[in-house]
């Protein structure tokens, strides 16, 4: 079948490897490379290369990729709608999150959504804002948890303003005072996020013509507050990174207050499930 074989080939490409692709879809590696192999034939065209570090997109195959990726989709909202117009209200929703939603909200938001649609299943995927909102526009994710300051792609629903803190050291003389002043940032090094998880940290800094002295770059949020509690820098955090963070830092509030918008990314043409999602989501959002 048509729609398998593009199945098939869309894991084997996300997953850059046949074997791991056959694990997750319960097939052999055989039946994999078979796959590969008939869509290849059909379409007349060399859609892979493979080498030692793995696998990948021929110029043609890059093309052909975000068809079958379309085609999935489509596919995916064919079955949701079916299973709504049966009353079955089955299926899968696939939910893209970072990782302080995913921590605070998530477990709450999933427990009523399970509550309401307990035959739904629910796919979490966790990464950066950049690489969710461009899963959401392939359609390998039905929505994300997204920052308004993100480029947008796809349809933003505001749901909580979340404000930004300059966080220190319990060792740092800045501890003592009562807010952070903007100049103050660039005299003292900062922690900074990788590319790609520094979107709130990078336009604070371009709104305001700062320039900070960089110290050193990490990616998740535990290490920056580890280095952070070392006195080796400072950084900004939003504050629902700082729920229960640990002992040893301080955080300042800006002179002049600063956030990021967290909201729920999707587009315009979605399934019965998300939008059941999404009306949750918003719904809990006022009491949150």
């Amino acid at each position: 079948m048509t729609i398998q074989r593009y199945e098939i080939f869309n894991k084997v490409v996300q997953l850059q490897n046949i074997t791991n692709a056959g694990n997750e879809l319960n097939l052999t590696q055989s039946a994999v490379s078979h796959a590969i192999k008939s869509l290849e034939e059909e379409l007349g065209l060399h859609l892979l290369i493979r080498n030692r570090s793995g696998i990948r997109l021929t110029s043609e195959g890059e093309i052909i990729h975000k068809h079958t990726l379309a085609v999935m989709h489509s596919h995916h909202l064919l079955l949701q709608e079916a299973s709504a117009l049966n009353e079955l209200e089955n299926g899968i929703i696939r939910i893209g999150t970072f990782a302080s939603v995913t921590t605070h909200w998530l477990p709450m938001i999933l427990k009523e959504f399970k509550r309401k649609y307990p035959q739904i299943t629910v796919e979490i995927y966790d990464n950066d804002y950049e690489n969710l909102e461009a899963a959401v526009q392939s359609g390998e994710l039905d929505c994300c948890f997204t920052i308004a300051s993100s480029k947008k792609c796809i349809d933003f629903h505001p749901l909580h303003k979340d404000k930004l803190f300059c966080i220190v050291s319990n060792e740092s003389e800045l501890r003592m005072q009562q807010k952070m002043r903007l100049e103050q940032l660039e005299m003292y090094p900062l922690i900074k996020p990788k590319k790609g998880w520094d979107h709130e940290t990078a336009t604070f800094f371009s709104e305001h013509n700062i320039n900070p002295i960089v110290k050193y770059e990490v990616s998740d949020d535990q290490s920056i507050i580890a280095l952070v509690q070392a006195n080796l820098g400072i950084n900004i955090r939003p504050e629902l990174v700082l729920k229960g963070a640990p002992d040893g830092i301080t955080a300042l509030e800006f002179e002049k207050e600063a956030c990021r918008i967290i909201g729920l990314g999707m587009t315009k043409q979605t399934s019965h499930a998300t939008k059941n999602f999404a009306a949750i989501v918003k719904k809990l959002f006022k009491t949150i």
